[in-house]
């Protein structure tokens, strides 16, 4: 069986292909992200205005060329907080339908923990162990406690990298007082949360998505995150301007604008939790909701098993 997924994010437009094996395992046949900023000015205004959904429809209708072309079967395409906190979501779902044949499915923000964290959890975490991930995105960041598959805790908070530059950064470089307020919008969005996450506790912490990855790459592409050059990191990154944040940043230019929001979550985020460093995982959204899909095909044929050997044991 052939899947694809199709992650409608603020910041940008992701796709996966896979072919089914045995359980939940998959073997990736095509990847693509393209940056469509679907968020930018739509989390501040609540509005999809009609440019961000025209890159987005034209993006949507090439991945499910890409899909069909590979062969995909099924192709989930969801939708993240820019189209969760639009007031017009509706009038968005119905023009992507319209125009690509998809029909839209948009999460809530446990929901996408959940998937997220469902990802990091089969595919970054040693089996027996608690994991927590820390996912930002462009318009929220979902923070998730799992063990073995089974979610323990699921947070969704309004702190994403689009989002955040949008309301707190005007100045190239940021102004100090622009950096202050974007610090404290962030503390205290994690406050109320970050009771409930330290009590519950885990073994192992994990972070997905673009900010994570981008800073990964910036450290000579480790896949390991620590607290104390994520700091030094952040601190350079906020005193360029974006032309110069491009420049260093060859890996992932499209970024240099949102890298500082960003990175100034996941600092706040592991200051909060008292995380000293993290592992950067790959795998993110788009997994997750192919490991779920593969999860209720296995637990429905199960079931159907189940049924069928009740009836030949009564007959018998």
């Amino acid at each position: 069986m052939k899947l694809a997924s199709i992650d409608i994010g603020s910041n940008s437009i992701k796709l996966v292909v896979v072919e089914a094996a045995a359980g939940n395992s998959f073997a990736v046949l095509a990847s693509e992200r393209e940056v469509v900023r679907l968020g930018q000015e739509t989390l501040v205004n609540r509005h999809i205005g009609e440019v961000a959904k025209r890159r987005a429809i034209d993006c949507l209708k090439r991945f499910r060329a890409v899909a069909e072309t590979h062969g995909a079967e099924t192709i989930a395409a969801i939708a993240t907080a820019s189209v969760r906190e639009a007031n017009n979501a509706q009038e968005f779902i119905r023009a992507v339908e319209h125009e690509t044949g998809l029909r839209v499915e948009v999460l809530s923000g446990i929901e996408e923990a959940r998937l997220v964290g469902l990802a990091a959890s089969q595919g970054c975490t040693d089996k027996g162990l608690t994991s927590l991930n820390i996912d930002i995105g462009g318009g929220s960041t979902e923070i998730s406690i799992f063990r073995d598959g089974e979610p323990l805790k699921l947070v969704s908070v309004k702190l994403g990298a689009v989002g955040l530059t949008d309301r707190f950064i005007r100045s190239d470089p940021p102004a100090p007082d622009e950096l202050d307020q974007l610090r404290s919008e962030i503390r205290s969005s994690l406050q109320s949360i970050a009771g409930a996450l330290l009590q519950q506790g885990w073994d192992y912490t994990t972070a997905t998505s673009g900010t994570a990855v981008t800073i990964a790459a910036a450290f000579n592409g480790t896949t390991t995150i620590a607290l104390p050059e994520l700091k030094r990191l952040n601190a350079k990154l906020a005193s360029l301007t974006m032309a110069e944040r491009s420049t260093i940043m060859h890996f992932a230019p499209q970024r240099a604008d949102i890298i500082v929001a960003g990175g100034f979550v996941l600092e706040e985020t592991m200051n909060a939790l008292a995380i000293a460093s993290l592992r950067v995982c790959e795998w993110s959204l788009r997994e997750g909701v192919i490991i779920d899909r593969l999860r209720s095909a296995k637990r429905s044929t199960d079931s159907v098993a189940s049924v069928a050997g009740e009836k030949i044991h009564r007959v018998r």
